[in-house]
């Protein structure tokens, strides 16, 4: 009896210590300071100048820092994710569809997307500076608010540093 409560416990202390496995952050999957696709955008109008309205969020310790996260998120989704939520009108597609193209760049995006880096000549605050800010845990703010992207700068950015084809280049 005295084994077999034995035998029962150490399965459940087995079955515990791998259902309560943590979760690590792949180092390559880090790119320029943040993760891949932990934010939310939604098209929320274009310009005529090539510009596009997105209402971004951004994740961080203090409003500040998601806010900056938040412009990073806009650039990042309009290269390589594209704006799918929202109103009809932003480009769905993104501008870098080559697979694999952000690790094969990595050193031109990592660069590109360092705090205060020149993601910040395509991205602009659209409103008057108002946000929206929730307090998610006690370490943690979600901030979200509308920003212009710079869409037909940032594809002409792309181009001349041949990360993306030419429009007129073809396939």
């Amino acid at each position: 009896m005295k084994s077999g409560l034995n035998f029962i416990a150490i399965g459940l202390f087995l079955f515990a210590i791998t259902a309560c496995k943590t979760s690590k952050v792949n180092k390559d999957a880090v790119m320029a300071g943040y993760v891949s696709g932990n934010y939310e955008i939604e098209c929320m109008g274009t310009g005529m100048d090539g510009t596009q309205l997105v209402k971004v969020w951004g994740f961080g310790t203090d409003p500040e820092k998601a806010a900056y996260q938040a412009r990073k998120n806009a650039v990042h989704a309009v290269l390589f994710k594209g704006i799918n939520a929202g109103k009809p009108g932003c480009m769905t597609r993104p501008l870098v569809t080559q697979p694999g193209a952000e690790e094969l760049h990595r050193e031109f995006f990592n660069t590109f997307f360092t705090d205060g880096g020149r993601y910040l000549s395509f991205v602009s605050m659209a409103n008057d500076g108002t946000v929206d800010r929730i307090k998610m845990t006690s370490k943690e703010y979600k901030v979200g608010s509308v920003m212009s992207i710079r869409h037909a700068a940032l594809r002409q950015e792309l181009e001349a540093a041949g990360i993306i084809k030419k429009l007129g280049q073809g396939f």
